[in-house]
């Protein structure tokens, strides 16, 4: 399955932020008592860019001019079909939307465009997967309408009917320490990342990636088959959402070190587009 998590990241205080932690690590079960899990491939996507935008009629009446650009982070966990078909099929209606004159969606409309994309692709698809359905989906950013930052998250749950439904739950005036968790092993990582946020005898630097951490320990660890990879990472701020490289030295202790994207290295090959480079910040 996977483990996500969204977490409010004030190391600087001037700019905080929303940061994301993931692996990519998309495994199935062996076995009918669920306890087993094989490995089908270690550099699946969870974490996504979802780009908004809005037009409005420009000068020969044809909806030609931006009102309102702005990125989101998008991921999920659980059914790997359902969460990047969902993703794939909702990004280009909300970068595609037009209104009469100069219009902002607020954060909380897309959201609710999504959780309604969601309900009918998850009605339609438990029907075909029935447990292999399961998926958990979070939209996360900063609303430029309401001048805030917004965690929405999606879920199947139960109704009086014994019905699955999608759920969805927002967090929005959020503080250091407030996170929420997608995937596997919930009880284990919420517990240790609250652990982490607790202890007083840490820089405030590393307390404040407490998540990160805790995620990345998870993906080294093989007592947890489900979770592995690489470790994924991007943050949200006022400026949209931006996915980051990872840093990694070529030998531990030692300084040389490079660029790594879902465990691939950034070589030439995937690092050229022409005379372009790929731009993408990294990070350790």
């Amino acid at each position: 399955m996977t483990a996500i998590a969204i977490w409010f990241n004030d190391e600087n205080p001037d700019s905080p932020s929303l940061w994301v932690a993931a692996d990519s690590r998309v495994s199935k079960l062996t076995d009918v008592g669920h306890s087993g899990h094989s490995t089908l491939i270690d550099d699946a996507a969870k974490v996504f860019t979802l780009p908004v935008i809005c037009k409005y009629p420009g000068e020969n009446g044809l909806y030609s001019r931006i009102s309102h650009y702005q990125t989101y982070g998008y991921c999920f966990a659980g059914n790997t079909l359902l969460g990047q078909n969902s993703f794939l099929s909702i990004m280009p209606l909300l970068s595609n939307l037009i209104a009469n004159e100069k219009y902002i969606p607020p954060m909380n409309c897309v959201a609710e465009f999504i959780y309604q994309y969601l309900s009918r692709s998850f009605d339609e698809y438990k029907v075909i997967a029935c447990n292999n359905s399961a998926i958990e989906v979070a939209l996360f950013g900063w609303c430029h309408a309401n001048q805030k930052y917004y965690i929405f998250h999606y879920y199947p749950s139960q109704n009086e009917e014994g019905e699955y439904k999608i759920n969805c739950i927002t967090h929005t005036d959020l503080t250091r320490k407030s996170f929420i968790y997608l995937g596997d092993e919930k009880d284990d990582l919420e517990v240790k990342i609250k652990e982490g946020f607790n202890k007083q005898d840490i820089a405030d630097i590393v307390l404040s990636r407490t998540p990160q951490y805790v995620i990345e320990t998870h993906i080294q660890n093989h007592k947890y088959p489900s979770i592995g990879g690489d470790l994924q990472l991007g943050i949200a701020n006022q400026y949209g959402f931006q996915p980051y490289l990872i840093c990694k030295p070529r030998v531990f202790g030692k300084p040389e070190a490079y660029l790594s994207y879902l465990g691939y290295e950034l070589h030439q090959d995937i690092k050229n587009v022409g005379y372009a480079l790929v731009g993408l910040p990294g990070m350790i």
